[in-house]
């Protein structure tokens, strides 16, 4: 069952004495690298989509850590199969299915949740990945995400506090989603060939943190320089292995578009 609390600080100009985590690679300054999300959808049933996850891991190795996955088991593909030893499916995914829409084909994924010009909804084919993802890189982040984790292995207790501080002055609603996904999990996975036993699935869909899945609304007036907090408790489940968990945090439009304006990502046990 899913444990969380949320809790709000506003760290601005104030005097605080609380720790600080580090935000972005060079403290914050307009030149911080922007960072890239794709959602991608996939099922166990899904013998096209290992091809999928085989290119996301060939642009990660391309782009390193600017480029953020996270894998989504949901749809018509996504049951079990009885040879399956866990269900990766999870009312998250389910709602994130109908919130960035439901594939044409397979394998698809959503790039930083637009609708590209020429394209008629946010899930897009394998084909169209890297030019998307090059366009994404190349511009400049409005806000800069980091994250801290507290872990404690021997109640599985996880505190994760998102700090966001604009680097523009932002004057539109933003919303921050804060998911949880597993790594390197072997499990059964179709294949043209048959079933495979000893498929390694990445990056998997666990959770989400924040209690509604269109994101928490944290403002609609936004400050350079002025930055949040937000805080959030949360329980690993005992069958999650904590090394290989993460949390992927993003600031995004609140809607109808749902652009993703960064994105970060930080291991449970770092």
């Amino acid at each position: 069952m899913r444990i969380v609390t949320v809790l709000i600080v506003l760290l601005g100009m104030t005097a605080c004495v609380e720790k600080r985590p580090v935000i972005g690679p060079l403290g914050g300054g307009s030149d911080s690298a922007r960072k890239v999300l794709i959602e991608e959808f996939t099922g166990v049933r899904c013998t096209n989509c290992p091809d999928g996850s085989a290119e996301i891991l060939n642009l990660q190795a391309l782009h390193g850590e600017n480029l953020i996955a996270v894998s989504i088991h949901a749809g018509p593909f996504s049951e079990p199969y009885p040879e399956n030893q866990y269900d990766f499916r999870t009312a998250t995914g389910d709602a994130l299915l109908q919130l960035l829409g439901e594939p044409l084909g397979y394998p698809s994924a959503v790039i930083d949740r637009k609708i590209f010009p020429g394209e008629s909804g946010r899930p897009i084919g394998k084909a169209q990945w890297p030019g998307y993802i090059q366009s994404e890189l190349a511009e400049a982040p409005l806000v800069n995400v980091a994250i801290e984790t507290t872990y404690k292995d021997a109640d599985r207790s996880l505190h994760v506090r998102v700090t966001v501080v604009p680097l523009e002055d932002i004057a539109e609603p933003l919303k921050l989603s804060v998911l949880l996904t597993e790594d390197n999990i072997v499990d059964v996975q179709a294949f043209p060939s048959g079933l495979d036993p000893g498929y390694t699935h990445r990056h998997v869909l666990r959770d989400r943190l924040m209690a509604e899945v269109s994101g928490l609304a944290i403002g609609d007036h936004f400050v350079k320089g002025q930055s949040q907090s937000f805080d959030f408790d949360y329980t690993l489940p005992t069958n999650w292995k904590a090394n290989d968990c993460h949390i992927v945090a993003f600031v995004h439009k609140a809607g109808p578009d749902l652009d993703v304006l960064q994105v970060e990502e930080h291991r449970v046990t770092e």
